[in-house]
């Protein structure tokens, strides 16, 4: 067995390389769940090989094998969600089987008992806490947690699969970086929130327990000032639509709709154009002979593009970042 352990930066990198069965059995043991299999007997030289990159709140695995293996899992307590480049993947759950082969995509069923078979393969996995994606359902009900459910295990339409493998090559493309930018915590914060954001269009789920949702109602200036207070005080972390609403104590949907009213823009937008002050006074405030770059503040300040920071920057402030850094 080889193994690299973790780089001791914010995005973690590791690599397993193994053509034990025991060793194979305990390295998917430890990062996906429990599980009991049965390797079929290896050629010479197959083996069975990992790249592992984990930010807070979100992972990317690349996984190559030649060992063929099959069993049964209690199931998984997290969305482990995959694309197959080569090989097949079957997965099996309350009767229905899925059969996956180069360029499906699927999710393993949450909280179920779960079999599956697996042929020299070679997938990429996200790995996602399924609180996650419940927080964001919740935020566009109104329910705390939100009710949604996982009700199928691959995308909806050929277009939403093209979508899915387009976001998870990009997200675990940016993890495997050795210089990762989701090292910056607002940056992964984020893009774990697209990633659970598209995991509720592309695969079937539901919020239909909620057979009606109420309106926002109505939410006082003092609930919005309460809320602005709250972003402000915390710009300089991830910071969620249900925290600001129980800053201000209301609801999530409710604090949408305030902010729209009094302010002209949602909570996260108001964060938005906070997050571009503070940048603005780091830029204004540099030391010119260790200034930082405008990529490292784009990335501090959560934004994963230098360009869109440069245009978002520019659109509110009138000028590029490298104009005010200049001065």
């Amino acid at each position: 067995m080889e193994t690299t352990p973790p780089a001791a930066d914010a995005v973690q990198h590791s690599t397993f390389v193994s053509d034990d069965d025991e060793q194979i059995a305990g390295f998917i043991r430890d990062v996906y769940a429990d599980h009991r299999s049965t390797f079929v007997p290896t050629r010479e030289g197959a083996r069975f090989s990992a790249r592992t990159h984990d930010a807070v709140g979100l992972g990317a695995d690349r996984l190559r094998t030649s060992v063929a293996y099959s069993g049964t899992s209690p199931g998984t307590a997290d969305l482990v969600l995959y694309v197959v480049h080569a090989g097949r993947v079957q997965v099996g759950a309350r009767g229905v089987c899925t059969r996956s082969g180069p360029g499906d995509a699927g999710v393993y069923p949450l909280g179920v008992p779960v079999t599956f078979a697996k042929q020299a393969f070679d997938v990429t996995t996200l790995r996602l806490p399924v609180a996650r994606v419940r927080q964001v359902a919740g935020e566009s009900t109104g329910e705390a947690g939100g009710p949604w459910r996982l009700l199928g295990t691959t995308p909806v339409s050929a277009p939403m699969l093209r979508y899915w493998r387009g976001l998870v090559g990009l997200v675990s493309g940016a993890l495997a970086d050795p210089a990762s930018p989701l090292g910056a915590p607002l940056l992964a914060d984020a893009t774990a929130r697209t990633v659970a954001t598209a995991v509720l269009h592309v695969f079937p789920g539901t919020t239909s327990t909620l057979q009606h949702v109420p309106g926002p109602g109505r939410v006082a200036p003092a609930a919005v000032r309460r809320a602005v207070a709250h972003l402000e005080a915390n710009a300089d972390r991830p910071v969620q639509l249900s925290e600001v609403a129980a800053a201000a104590g209301t609801s999530a949907r409710a604090l949408q709709h305030g902010f729209r009213r009094h302010l002209g823009t949602t909570p996260l937008g108001h964060l938005r154009r906070v997050r571009l002050e503070r940048a603005r006074q780091e830029l204004l405030t540099a030391d010119p002979a260790s200034a930082p770059s405008v990529a490292a503040v784009a990335a501090r300040w959560g934004f994963a593009s230098p360009s869109a920071f440069t245009a978002a920057y520019r659109s509110v402030h009138g000028e590029t970042p490298s104009a005010t850094l200049r001065r």
